[in-house]
């Protein structure tokens, strides 16, 4: 067995004590990634919804460097498909993946310019809605590690760009309180 190969288990042992003590740690914990995040508590309006976006990517790429994982690039194009997708299910109060139109995440990045034909790429989506408090980008981010298959999207190390996508507006919110539709797209280009 290769030095390598016996480091894994390790490693991946301190990375599942690392995840499990983030999503336990409670508010000072999450105060900590705000705090180097601006806008990350704030719930987004129509004129706050780049600061939002910011604010989710640099959640991430903390969550990615905390675990020894290298930053996500932003790519214009994944941030034009989340961005189109976000309004989309808030103007019309849908939450899906699949579009109205049937396209998939895949559809909606090549559509948008991501890769080219034959560039052997691989994305990745998760959604994100809230209201009130839930509605900030701390929120989601915190949301997504909170659940396997967001997580492991978030950390997957082969991706290497990501895009983030914010509208105003819930799918199926209440119009007492603001609210706000995310979609973060993440992707490599082989």
């Amino acid at each position: 067995m290769s030095t390598t190969a016996r480091r894994r288990p390790l490693i991946a042992a301190a990375v599942s004590l690392t995840a499990a003590f983030s999503l336990h740690a409670g508010p000072a914990h999450a105060a900590r990634g705000a705090d180097r995040c601006p806008a990350a508590t704030t719930v987004p309006t129509q004129a706050t919804l780049d600061e939002a976006a910011d604010a989710v990517v640099c959640l991430v790429n903390a969550k990615r460097s905390a675990r020894g994982l290298e930053e996500l690039e932003r790519d214009a194009d994944l941030a034009q498909a989340a961005r189109a997708h976000s309004r989309d299910m808030a103007r019309h109060n849908y939450f899906d993946h699949t579009a109205r139109d049937g396209d998939s995440v895949g559809d909606r990045v090549r559509k948008a310019g991501y890769g080219r034909p034959g560039d052997g790429w691989n994305v990745g989506e998760n959604l994100g809605w809230g209201t009130g408090d839930r509605a900030t980008p701390l929120s989601l981010v915190n949301a997504w590690l909170a659940s396997s298959g967001h997580r492991e999207n978030m950390l997957k190390g082969t991706f290497r760009e990501l895009g983030v996508g914010v509208a105003a507006g819930a799918p199926k919110g209440s119009d007492a309180l603001p609210g706000a539709t995310y979609t973060l797209n993440l992707g490599v280009i082989r």
